[in-house]
This record gives C-alpha cells, structure tokens and sequence, in this order.
C-alpha cells in the first residue's frame, strides 16, 4: 500500500520510485550492467553512470515518467487513485 504522504512531495515520490524499481540493485537501463555508480541528482532523482557503457541516467529512464512534464508526485496519485477507486473499466 502507498502511504498518502507520498503524493505531497516530488522528494518522497522520487523515493518511492527509486524503492519500487531498484529493489534488486540499480542496473543500466542500456546494457542491463549492474556495474553503476551515483553521479550527482537532477532535481528530486539520483543521476547514475553506468560504468560499462559510460552513459547517464535516473530513476525514470526507461519509464513512462521519462519524458513526461507531469510531476512525478501526481502521476503516482493517479495511478493509485485508479487502482483504488475504479470498480469498473
């Protein structure tokens, strides 16, 4: 269950993404290496470097948040709410 708090603040939701697809370690969303390191934030995320490709990224890439101008904090409330909340499609 997502606590409500969550969709008060880019921070916390950024926190939560980063739980919910990191679980089993950060892994490039390039070439699958596990061979990462932190390289500074943009914004509420964490930037990586992916030592094997040498390339950048964040806890959105790869995601349907990537490129979005939606804040994070109310694309997760949506998604919630329509879980949550529709009982029908």
């Amino acid at each position: 269950m997502i606590p409500l708090d969550v969709f008060g603040s880019e921070s916390l939701a950024a926190n939560l993404l980063e739980q919910v697809r990191w679980r089993d370690g950060v892994e490039c969303p390039r070439c699958r290496s596990d061979r990462t390191v932190k390289n500074g934030s943009y914004g509420a995320f964490q930037r990586y470097l992916c030592k094997n490709c040498d390339r950048t990224f964040n806890d959105k890439t790869g995601t349907i948040f990537a490129h979005s101008k939606v804040a994070l904090r109310k694309w997760l409330f949506s998604i919630y709410a329509f879980l949550r909340f529709n009982t029908s499609l």
